[in-house]
């Protein structure tokens, strides 16, 4: 008798971003035209897909902050890009190309990109907060509530001191060191899987929490109290960026979903369902009227030129950002 012919394996993506960060219906609308089945991993911290990724966690397609790429790049962690299968690539904004963390956009493709601001209950406040160093106000004690990301939590920190985010200024570092403890102890931090920070804010148990226009937008649909600011000291800008792990063995399967983001109707929908904001120009005249004119979600010139953007750490200043975190991780319940 004949040998079987064996049944050939179904084609399917592997992607991992941050939980809720991915609407069903792009992957939906990719998978009917393609075939291609699409599972999609929520994570909750950068750290936790990169301890999976280490561990041998399969991936095809992952979404990381610009921070950690050039990283990615030296551990040989990521594969380079082949732009003949990205053609809507050309849809991207020149602000979002060759950027310094990726020259010449080898590793990686811009996915979302937004400022980092603070989201108030203005209605429980003594005295309003416009700035990062209003955090040290006592009435705010206890009230404070932060996402538990490492270098997100050390930001805040060193921004409320007056400090770059991206010092490397060992005075700088020690003070931040130095007032961790106290600043730890006043703040509250975000379940596990918790996909924003509304319900802490809807219900008062917090009255600040530090938060991106995606929360913003959902508290606000329940709440006329809540208010997004960006802190006068300047935004900390982040940018989302897709990358191939070099172990997939489907990254031209991952380069036909990255294109297939890339279309103007694919890319407003994300915008439209996230409320963050696009890299690609060719989207803009299809999002929501009312979020390409929020200066929150695409902000003015004068915004970013007082923001920065996370950038990689030398591995000295690395393990010094890491002491501070492990301040905050003890103060944590």
């Amino acid at each position: 008798m004949p040998a079987p012919t064996p049944t050939p394996e179904p084609r399917k993506l592997t992607i991992t971003g941050w939980t809720g960060y991915m609407p069903q219906e792009l992957l939906d609308a990719f998978s009917a035209e393609t075939g291609i089945a699409v599972e999609y991993i929520g994570y909750d911290t950068p750290e936790e897909v990169l301890a999976a990724w280490e561990q041998g966690a399969a991936y095809d397609l992952v979404i990381i902050g610009n921070q950690f790429i050039s990283g990615l790049v030296s551990d040989k962690k990521i594969a380079s890009i082949n732009y003949a299968n990205i053609p809507n690539a050309r849809n991207l904004s020149a602000n979002f190309r060759d950027l310094a963390f990726d020259p010449g956009n080898r590793y990686s493709v811009v996915y979302q990109w937004g400022t980092t601001g603070l989201l108030i209950r203005t209605d429980l406040l003594e005295r309003p907060i416009m700035r990062w160093s209003d955090l040290w106000d006592p009435a705010l004690d206890g009230k404070i509530l932060l996402w538990p990301i490492p270098r997100d939590a050390v930001s805040v920190l060193l921004k409320s001191l007056g400090f770059s985010v991206n010092t490397t200024n060992p005075a700088h570092l020690a003070t931040a060191l130095e007032r961790a403890p106290d600043f730890a102890r006043r703040l509250g931090w975000v379940g596990e899987g918790v996909d924003t920070v509304t319900q802490y804010l809807v219900s008062g148990e917090y009255a600040v929490a530090l938060g991106w226009t995606y929360d913003a937008l959902d508290a606000q649909r329940q709440s006329n109290n809540i208010a997004y600011i960006l802190p006068g000291e300047g935004t900390i800008l982040w940018v989302d960026c897709f990358v191939l792990p070099a172990t997939s063995t489907r990254q031209a399967l991952a380069e036909q979903f990255i294109d297939f983001f890339l279309r103007p109707e694919m890319s407003a929908l994300v915008t439209n369902q996230l409320g963050v904001a696009t890299a690609n120009d060719a989207a803009r005249p299809l999002i929501d009227t009312a979020l390409r004119n929020n200066q929150a979600i695409f902000p003015e010139l004068a915004v970013l030129q007082r923001a920065e953007l996370e950038m990689p750490l030398d591995p000295v200043t690395q393990a010094r950002y890491d002491e501070i975190w492990n301040v905050f991780r003890a103060a944590q319940p």
